[in-house]
Order: C-alpha cells, then structure tokens, then sequence
C-alpha cells in the first residue's frame, strides 16, 4: 500500500437584474453619516511614539540579518544610514522628524533592492513613526487630520455611488495615517470593516486532489503464521481501496488517507492427525489524519481497525481408526476456539495494518510538511506575498482556501464575491485588489531590465517568450515601474483592462520618461472554453494625458510611443485563447481541465471555474448526447 505517487453548462446569473448589492449598504451606511463624528484630534501621547519606535526596532532585525549575509550589506548600510536608523529606533518619545523624513526619503527612493520585504517593513515602519512624530508636534496637526477625514468622506461616497473599487483609491493610505497617529479609531475600523474584505477564494474538489492518492489494492501473499500452538499455511488475496477522504472542520483543512480492503485467506492448519482447512475473511481500514493551516501541516496517527469471519471448509483426519469420532470432537473443538481464533486474528490484523500504512504513508507526507514550508509558505513571505489573512477548511466533498492580501495603507474586497460553477472541480475568485497589491509590493518602483528577465528566464530553464525577445534592430530596454499601482486590472461588466506604469524606460542608451500602457480585454466564449478578445489597439500615453484633447504629444513621447507599440502589441495579443488548464505530476491524470467560467464584475470581482475534461467520443458513435454517471473514483494503494 502506498498512498502516493509524484507528487459546460453557463452559470446561473448570481443576482437579480434591478436588485439592490448587498455590499451597496455597507459604504452607503458609512457615506450617510460624518466620519470621525464625536472624534476630535488626539494629542499623540508618549506611550504611541514608544510603541512605533519598538516597531521600528522589530524591523530592522530582519533587515540586519539580510545586510549581514549580503555582499552588499555595508554599501547599503552606509546608503541608509544605518546608525542614525539605530538612533532613531532607540529614541522613543524623543524622536527627530527631520531625521525620520530623511530616513524615509532615502527608504523610499525607488532603487533596486528597496522593494524586497525586509527592506519596505523598515520603510513602513520609519513611515509609521514620522507620521507619529509628526503629528505630536506639527501646529497644523488638526487641520490635516480634519483633511484627512474630508478625502476619506469624500472617497468613500463615491464608492458608494459607483459600486466600483477606483474611487476607493485613497482609502489605504489615508486610513494607515491616521492609525499611525492614532486617529479616529472607531471610523478607521467602521471603514476597515467594509473594505478589508478577503480577497481571494479557492475551491478544489476532492476529486480533483484524489487524483493523485486515489489506488487500487489488490495483492496475493502467503500466509505462514502460528495461531494457538497451530501452524497455519494458506494464501491471502487482499483487494480494496485507499483513497483521499475529506472531513467537514471549519477551523482547519482535515484531509483522512483511508484504506478500505477485505483479505480473503484460504489456510490449512495441522495438528496430531487433523488437518483443517479454513477459509476466512477479514475488513481492514486504515486512516492517517492530516490538519492543514496557515502554518504547517500536522500529521496524527494512523487509527486501524479489522473484523475477521472464518468457517471450515473441510477437516481431514490421517488416522485409520475412529476417523468420525476424531472429526466430531475436532470441530467441536474448532467451534470452541472460532471467537478466540477469530478475535486475535482481528488484532494482529489491526496491528500489522496500522504500522504498514503508518510506515508507507510517514515518508510522503514528510515530505509534502517539508514542502509547504520550502515551497509555499517561506517564498510568499520573502517576496512579500504571503496574505496578511489565510484560511484553511474543508467540507465533506471540497477544500476552501480564504485569503486577504493588504498591507495597512492598502484596502482589499469591499463585496463578497459572486457563486461559482457549482459543477466545477476547481474555481477561483480573485479580487483586483488581490493583483493590484501584490504587484505594488513587488513592482513599485523596480527597475527591470532584458538582461535580468533573460537571466531569470536562464536561471528557472525557461524560455523567454518571444513577447519579450529583441528584434535585429531594437536594443536592449529597461523599465522603471511606477511606486502606486505599477500593474493595475481594472474588472468591469464582462471585461478587464491591464495596466503597466512606468516612471522611467530605456533602449539602448536613450531614456524616456514616464508613459502608461493598456489593453482592455472582453471575455467571451471560446470554442471550446472562453477567451479575451481586446478591444481596439493597445493604449499608449503619459500619465494624465487626454486622448482627442488639446495637448499634443512632443517628439520624445511620439518615439517612445512608436518603440512601446511595437513591443506592447506582441504583449496584449489581439485574442487570447484560454487552453485548458494542465496540472502537474499525478494530477495530470485528472485534465487538462477546461475552462467553463470566467465572469467580471464592475465591484472589482473576477470568477473562474474549471470543469472535468469532456469525454472522448468516436466518430462512430451514436450521435445523440448520453449522460453518463461516472463511478467513484476510489482505490487502494498497494
């Protein structure tokens, strides 16, 4: 047994044309009265300068740790100003607020390397302290924090208004002022409330994982055993299932390995002149329970059980004399003994079950605990990824994954997501928040340049996709994203639209300034599965600029607008099929999986769901439709 190798129809429409969005009250409520009403300025006390302070120190031990195995380490120790940051973090109440602004500009300078974690939870940090500082000795403190309150009112009414997420723009970073300074608590957690929201949602079938455990045993051996002082020789025909098994728990993922097998023995037992043969029948089960969370995986153990049923079939006696009496009192006897025969049958089974699955399952799920660590949990985290909330659980038939990735000066989902395909195996429900702040941790403010993607591409044994590959007469670019949103989707009805921001391009030796770039995409159905099929030509131009108005673009803009469009075009392709989805290692037996939903929505919402691959049907078969039921996907592992 081992339960391991390597590792349709539309959707219903989700709500009523005309109805109210239940998400609609929630910013309605929160625009339909003052915001900070009965909260006035707070003079920032000594206790709250002390506690950013500590938060400041907290910070920079990461980072001290990263420059301390970095070649570069002191260059950047020298480039922050490592011993004024110490200094700064060790002042308490006494902080300097021009020496923190120094700090931060420095921080937040946009140079390569500062958008790594440790570094950006440094610059939040020194952020978060100045703003404290700040605001304890600013004059005009009130003024700004009664400013401040004004944009929050005024976003969130046109969020209310819109139902869209872009009007919600300054929210993050106006709300993490104020809880940097201490501000307006109970408005900041009314509107925290309605815009932090998860943000992405995950569904997988239990079928769909089974996949990849989901065995078949069936297995002869011989038998050679002593039970009470009788030698017993035979063969054992073992047969069953061992399969992957979610249990209901709405705290965490619990996920059963469970083996369900009948040996079938046929023996025969000898002692002084009789012979018996027997035929006997035992159930084995077996479950190793597995408790996910965000975390770690946790392995109990296995629990096993077995039932054994025997009846003679047949008793020889070797004896030339009183054979009829020998056999009488030998089944008498056989009849005796059958409850404690069959009861340390039964233990021994369970025991010899129990410690083989505990045996053959130990080494993979190891393995599986090494890699949520080595390949989910620690890369989130070092890239900045990991999501502030992450929620395991498990009903009988689906695994849930909940998450919400926001920092403190971003905002997530302010709606709860539309339904899925209920017939699909696996579905995703990802806000634009979701794509939007990752890509602000990750991007803003980087520098990207050929040689590095081509380098990385090298690194991981991939190709460069031919998007990003140089004609013979284009030199080599770079591109500086832009700080705030430097990849942004924007979902509306039916349709998404992709941005790139950049502050700063290269090609070659000449450098550009900053230009925005877009496509917007309809989603449509494909044959077979869907597709985004782009609207008009890739948009190009600087930031703020007005297509049709009465500014005109000047020469250096019109260049680097022809060099863009060349690229860019082979980027956002004119239609892109969505292929069917391929899973890798033993899941690949399960697809690929087509797609069968892809819906926008305006609130920001993007749902997909894949079904199981259509059946395969000849050119001769019948060509009326037939619905099929397909059978348990269960089965043993030997």
């Amino acid at each position: 047994m081992s339960p391991r190798r390597r590792s349709a129809l539309p959707m219903l429409l989700a709500f009523v044309l005309g109805a109210a969005p239940a998400w609609a009250a929630d910013l309605a409520s929160l625009a339909s009265q003052p915001l900070g009403s009965g909260e006035a300025f707070r003079p920032v006390s000594e206790g709250r300068l002390v506690t950013a302070a500590v938060k400041l120190r907290e910070a920079l031990g990461p980072l001290d740790r990263l420059l301390a195995r970095s070649s570069s380490g002191e260059n950047w120790r020298k480039y922050l100003d490592w011993s004024a940051l110490q200094q700064q973090a060790a002042s308490g109440p006494h902080a300097d607020v021009a020496t923190l602004r120094r700090l931060f500009g420095r921080l937040d300078a946009g140079e390569n390397g500062l958008e790594m974690p440790q570094f950006a939870a440094v610059r939040r940090a020194v952020g978060g302290y100045l703003e404290a500082a700040d605001a304890a000795s600013n004059p005009q403190a009130v003024e700004v924090y009664t400013q401040r309150l004004e944009k929050l009112a005024a976003a969130v009414a046109a969020g209310a208004a819109s139902g869209t997420p872009e009007p919600l723009d300054p929210v993050g970073p106006l709300l993490a002022r104020l809880e940097d300074s201490g501000q307006a608590p109970g408005a900041v957690a009314r509107i925290r409330g309605a815009v932090s929201r998860p943000n992405l949602f995950l569904e997988v079938d239990e079928s769909l994982l089974g996949t990849g455990v989901n065995r078949a045993v069936d297995e002869v051996a011989p038998i050679n055993d002593t039970l009470l002082g009788t030698r017993v020789r035979g063969t054992g025909v073992t047969s069953g299932l061992v399969y992957l098994d979610f249990v209901p728990n709405a705290d965490r993922a619990t996920v059963d390995l469970a083996l369900d097998a009948t040996n079938h023995s046929d023996t025969k037992g000898s002692q002084g002149p009789v012979t018996v043969r027997t035929l006997g029948t035992t159930k084995v089960g077996a479950r190793k329970r597995l408790l996910i969370d965000d975390r770690q995986i946790v392995a109990l153990p296995v629990e096993a059980n077995a039932s054994t049923d025997t009846r003679t079939a047949g008793i020889g006696v070797s004896s030339k004399f009183g054979k009829r009496l020998i056999r009488r009192i030998a089944s008498k006897k056989i009849a005796q003994m059958r409850p404690q025969a069959e009861a340390i049958a039964e233990g021994r089974a369970r025991d010899r079950v129990r410690e083989q699955f505990e045996s053959q399952t130990m080494g993979p799920i190891a393995q599986a605990a090494r890699d949520y660590q080595a390949k989910f949990r620690r890369p989130l985290m070092e890239r900045g990824w990991y999501p502030e909330m992450l929620h395991l659980n498990t009903s009988s038939s689906r695994l849930h994954v909940t998450a919400r990735k926001a920092l403190a000066d971003q905002i997530a989902a302010f709606t709860a997501p539309p339904p899925v395909d209920p017939d699909a195996v696996l579905s995703a429900r990802v806000h634009e928040s979701m794509v939007n702040n990752s890509a602000e941790i990750t991007l803003g403010g980087r520098t990207i340049t050929q040689k590095f993607v081509e380098e990385q591409m090298k690194k991981n044994d991939m190709a460069v996709p031919m998007e990003l590959q140089n004609d013979a007469d284009q030199p080599p670019w770079s591109i500086t994203f832009a700080k705030r949103r430097p990849v942004e989707l924007d979902v509306e009805d039916n349709r998404v639209k992709l941005t790139v921001r950049g502050s700063n391009y290269t090609s070659g030796d000449r450098e550009f300034d900053a230009m925005d770039i877009w496509a917007t995409y309809r989603i449509e159905p494909g044959h077979p599965g869907m597709r985004l099929v782009r609207d008009g030509d890739v948009q190009i131009y600087p930031p703020g600029f007005v297509p049709g108005g009465s500014e005109k673009l000047n020469v250096q803009q019109t260049s680097l607008r022809r060099i863009l469009q060349k690229r860019f075009n082979k980027v956002f392709k004119e239609v892109v099929d969505l292929e069917p989805l391929k899973l890798p290692g033993e899941l690949a037996k399960a697809g690929p999986l087509p797609i069968e939903q892809l819906d926008a929505r305006k609130d920001g919402w993007v749902a997909a769901g894949w079904r199981k691959p259509y059946p395969v049907v000849s050119e001769s078969a019948p060509r009326e439709i037939v619905v099929s039921q397909e059978p348990t996907v269960a089965t043993v592992v030997r």
